[in-house]
């Protein structure tokens, strides 16, 4: 997958905001990062280096930061991510075994909360609660611990085996959405309207995996494997309506020190597809969302750090989707720089320093941006890789490429589409970026052949 940003913009995106002087407290600091994530997120890792620290990285064998040793990072631990139960254990005796001494425990991937957690706790240092990590990691202890606060939530039912499809139906009814019990990334996630259709997915989705999954040598890009870790549970949830929202928090001694929202379009395949930001949507139902989201993130014990919540604005107000105990994937963190100026990299790792965090908001949106994910149109083999080459805009500033010619693609008529890239759009309004990426989303041809 190619993560280069291919774009040289020449509408004038507004200058980086000058860094907050407290993030001077990173310089020479060295940080423990917990799962290196998958390559997207090397700007993180490069923004961290802007600001002084120092990196080492514990993974799996084979994980891409291992080449990265001597450059980006200064040194890499290795301790397979197999078996799950005792790798917090293995963990923090190759860390004692390293001999370096840490200032922060840190990471920037979904599956490394829980064992994040239990190695600060193992070093003396700023982590979540353990328990906080792992309800937020379990999407049907979230659900619990939210009804017992509570917080209005969707019906929802933990499928262990295949007997429980017809008492999970009868309870959540449909429209409902199955799921991973711990997933990420959209995997495995379906929309599904009748009882044909949940247990076509259901069986579809455990026969693909049983006896194909890897025992040993696992790292933090070996994404299926981590998801089914503990086993094949999953969760059927009551369908929400309304719209989808992201809100980036950063929570410092107990309190919202910043939280930044985007609205994602329609997502008829349960994937993300775009998104919008600032979110032209009202802002007393923004503030509803933001104040959901800060309560959930209570209500779970979380008082420091970054945080990534996905919301519903449904019929009944707003509910919560998921919490993700970290910065939002993919180019997140950019977009709340560009747009309000606050930079969640710097100030997250401010917090593992156990450091209170105070980051200026800007007043109002430096600029207004559009995205789209490139959706595959129908599936077959992907003839050319180049179908960015000739868009071109002074607005467009980021454009990727994920697959590579002759590579097979999935579209909508054999399951949920592949991503075939992206493209980010800023102007003075929403509507405008919109506006314009319309334009240009209509100018690209994808060159597949019919499967």
């Amino acid at each position: 997958m190619s993560t280069t940003n291919q774009a040289t913009p020449s509408f004038r995106l507004p200058a980086p905001p000058a860094d907050d002087e407290a993030l001077a407290a990173l310089r020479d600091k060295r940080f423990l990062i917990v799962m290196g994530s998958y390559p997207g997120k090397r700007f993180m890792y490069e923004r961290a280096r802007e600001l002084g620290a120092r990196l080492v990285v514990l993974d799996g064998p084979g994980h891409w930061t291992q080449a990265e040793v001597g450059g980006l990072f200064e040194a890499f631990i290795e301790v397979d991510l197999q078996p799950p139960d005792t790798l917090a254990d293995r963990a923090l005796r190759a860390v004692r075994q390293s001999g370096l001494r840490f200032d922060g425990v840190a990471t920037f991937e979904e599956f490394a909360g829980p064992v994040a957690s239990l190695l600060a706790r193992g070093l003396g240092l700023t982590g979540h609660p353990f328990l906080a990590v792992a309800h937020c990691r379990d999407k049907t202890l979230t659900r619990e611990i939210c009804i017992e606060a509570g917080i209005p939530s969707p019906r929802f039912f933990r499928i262990r085996a295949a007997e429980e499809l017809a008492a999970a139906a009868a309870h959540v009814g449909f429209p409902a959405v199955l799921k991973p019990v711990s997933g990420a990334s959209s995997v495995a996630t379906y929309r599904v309207d009748g009882d044909d259709e949940l247990a076509r997915r259901y069986h579809q989705t455990v026969d693909t995996l049983k006896g194909h999954l890897k025992a040993a040598d696992v790292h933090s890009n070996d994404e299926e494997e981590l998801i089914w870790a503990k086993g094949f549970d999953m969760t059927l949830e009551q369908f929400l309506d309304g719209e989808e929202f992201d809100v980036d928090y950063l929570l410092s001694r107990g309190q919202v020190a910043y939280a930044g929202i985007g609205r994602d379009l329609p997502q008829p395949y349960m994937r993300e597809v775009g998104s919008r930001l600032p979110p032209d949507f009202p802002e007393d139902k923004q503030a509803e969302l933001i104040a959901l989201g800060a309560e959930v993130l209570a209500v779970l014990g979380f008082t420091e750090g970054s945080f990534h919540v996905e919301l519903k604005y449904t019929s009944a107000g707003p509910r919560l989707i998921e919490v993700n105990a970290r910065i939002g994937g993919a180019y997140i963190a950019k977009l709340h720089r560009w747009v309000w100026g606050v930079d969640l990299i710097g100030q997250y790792l401010l917090t593992r320093l156990g450091r209170p965090i105070a980051p200026g908001k800007a007043p109002r949106p430096l600029t207004h941006i559009a995205t789209s994910d490139l959706s595959c149109p129908h599936s077959g083999v992907i003839l050319r890789a180049d179908f960015l080459d000739n868009i071109d805009s002074p607005h467009v500033i980021l454009k990727r490429v994920y697959v590579t010619a002759g590579q097979r693609v999935t579209g909508p008529d054999r399951g949920v589409p592949d991503s075939l890239g992206e493209i980010f759009v800023a102007a003075t309004s929403t509507d405008e970026a919109a506006r314009i990426l319309d334009g240009l989303l209509a100018q690209i041809e994808f060159d597949i052949t019919v499967a």
